[in-house]
């Protein structure tokens, strides 16, 4: 028999919560939940927080009594085990007066069936339900000890909780008791801390760090509390907070004091050297843990450690893949590197080459790189550029081409390759060119066809002046000419430069087979990349044949890609941006278009791309016109082309954007600025429908309409070179206008559901926008009889009204008072008599009225003006 030994009070009271603790009440409700079973196990490592986390919970419970017991190692004895646990549960304010639990006791040695038995009779006398939590069950270690501990697990006790709290999975039964639906888990995966949490931790601790830098620590530790309170401290004592967080690691002195001591030292010297090996990956799958240990059981022995100890982390339902804690591994990998460079340098050859077998070819050029092997790495680049280019993978593979010399980069044509299309892809001309010069120079007699593929992409992208490719740019780069190779990223990449080839020709049809060939297999075999530049290249296809529909989807999509894949800085992305900031601007969608040709505009790589920033600056000119500033929006256009000057540059982008700016000077009288639009167009594109359309705008005011009408005739009818398809809807719009001032109503109209036929595929509002108030009235008293085209004809009215925005005032102070007097019935000499000039200087204020309003009558200039607010007491017409 033997005597209850004494036990200290501070053995059996709840631990105290610390100044800087974070209640954690989501955890709180979790234990909450599993207080209807009869077992619940908390298991995580060292430094996760489980004693604060039970002594909060216990503390905040009020319905049941808490009867706690803090183990060591003593309490293996059995005699000192049961007598601190039965202290614990005299302990409890709840147990009355004469319940056997208030006695003295003795155990035997021999029985503890029996005394087991006698204390599970007295809890259930007990008036309310006892919580009894074993604090460090891993200290208990010995047979007796467990056995006892386990024939507690066995009974089911009324009234009791027992709670256990634990390092590792004590050896208790727990596969029985979990099928039985007795066991309830809190594992490490839960206990680690949130960000918001981690906050809340550092802030309780006296520290305020900034948002970037919380996300770093937590980042780094893993949500582990052990690691947050120890960087907590490293934080508070260093003058320069985010170079320590930059270097914090696992290295750390007082961290690696804590792992050392509180989690390796339990564990054999074999498993710590097993985990070192490891350590060089992250995620280590089993079957590499079995390559670089050697282990056959490496599967069993990391199964095992993430049960028992929670220091490792399962990846998938099939546990095939594992994570390690990312400080714990830190200092694994730092401790491997003490024992030898040239180790951990081996184990990261032996991890690429396994890598790239699976294939994963960023974490194998990332272990080859490591691994400093220069022929090993070189071996990898040659293997993996393409597929890490198709799928957007240019990171990992610049970083790689740091680590091997300049000279092996240019005596290489696949690395200088590479190199080539990732300086490309950032913008670098400069530097991509003399990639390709070196290329050239080392090119060998009888290459592979992926090389040669690689050469011509990057031939194309490089004389293209680092723009995508554009139907009439001046580069002499050919393509791809050969057989489409068998492998499915050789042919994606095969299929981009022969459509390139073919949109530079003008051959659109057969650019889009190639374009919808290579997004086919891009995205089944999910070169993420190539999706995202199929998809641009398809919607410059789309904008060149007109269907403004087709080109915004197809640009919507591939901005989503770049979106989704952190590409926006991309040319590619930055192309899309500018279509749809277009096709934004042909819609009238003023607030759309502006800001994407801003979004297009900020990235980097636009500055790289003279003709996309100057596509993307004169849609923002003319976006801020439409919203009223006019002066502004004119200027930024003129900018734009002036910047461009005279690089070369397809038909329908020069065309597109001197339209806009003609219009735009037109309608602010600068007669010379439009005049030199005009002529620079005629430089570029010689005889267009586009020339003839500006001469005719610049005709109207003077009221020749027949000389007007000859002007449109071959725009009408086909005959003139057309440019841009939104051209013959200005045409039939300006047709339909002159026969409104002719009287000639029903030739009007006919002319009208001519442009509206023909604008509405084209998505193209803009042009009524601009087409003057005659057509606007036209639309408005013809709702309804446009048949298939009423919808558009609806929005082409919302366009004309209010689509342009709120204006600034477009006339001179002069003008503005001979506007005034135009709806009196005064000729123009009683005008110029009640003005006190000539009657020329009247017609001439007149002239530049109707030039600015886009008008060609005194009725409809009148009506123009009670529009834009420009005469009191008007009317704005619907």
């Amino acid at each position: 028999m033997i005597a209850v030994p004494l036990v200290p009070q501070a053995k059996i009271a709840v631990p105290p919560l610390p100044s800087e603790f974070v209640v954690r009440t989501a955890l709180r409700s979790a234990l909450d939940a599993g207080a209807a079973a009869d077992v619940s196990l908390v298991c995580a490592p060292a430094g996760y927080g489980k004693t604060l986390l039970l002594a909060d919970w216990s503390r905040s419970s009020t319905d049941v009594d808490t009867a706690w017991v803090s183990l060591d190692r003593d309490d293996n004895d059995p005699g000192r085990l049961w007598a601190a646990i039965v202290a614990a549960l005299s302990a409890c304010p709840s147990i009355p007066g004469g319940n056997r639990l208030r006695d003295s006791w003795v155990w035997h040695h021999d029985e503890l069936p029996e005394c087991l038995a006698e204390l599970v009779h007295a809890i259930g006398a007990l008036p309310r339900p006892i919580r009894l939590i074993l604090d460090d069950a891993h200290e208990l270690v010995e047979p007796d000890a467990l056995h006892s501990i386990g024939a507690l697990t066995r009974n089911r006790t009324a009234g009791l909780q027992l709670v256990l709290s634990s390092r590792r999975d004590p050896p208790l039964s727990l596969p029985r008791l979990r099928l039985a639906g007795r066991l309830w888990e809190l594992r490490a995966s839960q206990m680690r801390f949130t960000p918001a949490e981690a906050a809340t931790l550092l802030e309780n601790s006296g520290l305020q760090l900034t948002p970037a830098q919380i996300e770093t620590l937590h980042r780094r530790t893993g949500g582990w509390a052990a690691g947050l309170r120890l960087a907590a401290l490293g934080v508070a004592e260093s003058a320069d907070r985010d170079a320590f967080l930059a270097q914090f690691s696992g290295d750390e002195r007082s961290v690696a004091d804590y792992l050392v001591g509180e989690i390796l030292c339990a564990l054999p010297d074999d498993v710590q050297e097993f985990l070192r090996v490891i350590s060089i990956s992250q995620p280590v799958p089993t079957r590499l843990a079995t390559a670089l240990s050697g282990r056959e059981d490496a599967g069993c022995l990391l199964d095992r450690l993430e049960h028992q100890t929670s220091l490792l982390s399962p990846i998938g339902r099939g546990r095939d893949s594992y994570t390690i804690q990312e400080l714990l591994r830190t200092y694994l990998l730092a401790d491997l590197r003490r024992q030898g460079v040239n180790r951990a340098e081996a184990l990261h050859a032996v991890a690429a080459r396994w890598w790239a077998a699976e294939p994963e070819p960023v974490r194998a050029l990332d272990h080859a790189a490591q691994s400093h092997d220069s022929d090993l790495l070189t071996d990898m680049l040659r293997r993996l550029a393409i597929p890490l280019l198709l799928s957007g993978d240019h990171t990992p593979l610049r970083e790689a081409l740091t680590c091997v010399s300049a000279q092996t980069v240019a005596a290489d044509p696949w690395l200088a390759l590479t190199s080539a299309m990732i300086r490309l892809e950032a913008g670098e001309l400069p530097a991509a060119r003399s990639d390709l010069r070196h290329a050239q120079q080392v090119w060998p007699t009888d290459g592979p066809a992926g090389l040669a593929v690689l050469r011509d992409m990057a031939e194309q992208l490089t004389a293209g002046v680092a723009d995508p490719a554009q139907p009439g740019s001046s580069h002499t780069a050919v393509g791809y000419t050969g057989e489409l190779p068998a492998e499915p990223e050789l042919e994606a990449l095969a299929r981009l430069s022969r459509g390139i080839s073919h949109l530079e020709c003008g051959d659109r049809v057969d650019a889009r087979v190639e374009f919808e060939g290579a997004l086919y297999l891009s995205r089944i075999h999910r070169f993420d990349y190539v999706t995202m530049q199929s998809l641009a290249l398809l919607g410059i296809v789309e904008g060149g044949t007109g269907d403004m529909h087709s080109m915004r989807a197809v640009s919507i999509e591939a901005a989503a890609t770049a979106a989704e894949h952190g590409w926006e800085n991309s040319i590619w992305a930055a192309v899309s941006t500018a279509m749809l900031a277009y096709t934004a601007l042909m819609r009238t969608d003023t607030a759309d278009a502006e800001r994407s040709a801003a979004e297009g505009l900020a990235l980097d790589v636009t500055a790289s791309s003279p003709r996309l920033r100057f596509a993307l600056k004169a849609i923002h000119g003319a976006a801020a016109f439409d919203a009223g500033g006019r002066a502004s929006g004119l200027a930024e256009l003129q900018q734009a082309r002036s910047e461009f000057g005279g690089r070369p540059a397809p038909a329908e982008l020069v065309a597109a954007l001197a339209m806009l700016e003609f219009r735009t000077a037109l309608l602010l009288g600068h007669s010379a600025a439009a005049r030199t639009v005009q002529s620079w167009l005629a430089e570029r594109t010689g005889d267009t429908a586009e020339l003839l359309m500006m001469q005719a705008w610049a005709e109207t005011a003077g009221c020749r309409h027949d000389h007007v009408r000859s002007l449109l005739m071959p725009v009408l009818e086909g005959a003139a070179t057309m440019v841009l398809p939104q051209t013959v809807v200005e045409a039939w719009l300006l047709e339909a206008s002159l026969a409104v001032s002719a009287g000639k109503r029903s030739a009007a109209r006919a002319a009208l559901r001519r442009a509206l036929a023909v604008a509405e595929p084209l998505d193209a509002l803009r042009p009524f926008a601009y087409a003057g108030p005659n057509i606007r009235e036209l639309l408005v008293h013809q709702r309804g009889s446009f048949g298939a085209s009423d919808a558009f004809a609806e929005r082409a009215v919302a366009a004309g009204a209010g689509g342009r925005g709120k204006r600034e005032p477009m006339l001179s102070e002069r003008e503005l008072t001979v506007l005034g007097l135009l709806p009196s019935l005064l000729s123009l000499d009683e005008i110029a008599t009640d003005l006190a000039v000539s009657v020329n200087t009247v017609k001439s204020h007149v002239r530049s009225i109707y030039t600015k309003l886009g008008v060609s009558s005194r009725r409809l200039a009148v009506l123009a003006a009670h529009e834009h607010g420009l005469l009191s007491g008007g009317v704005r017409q619907a």
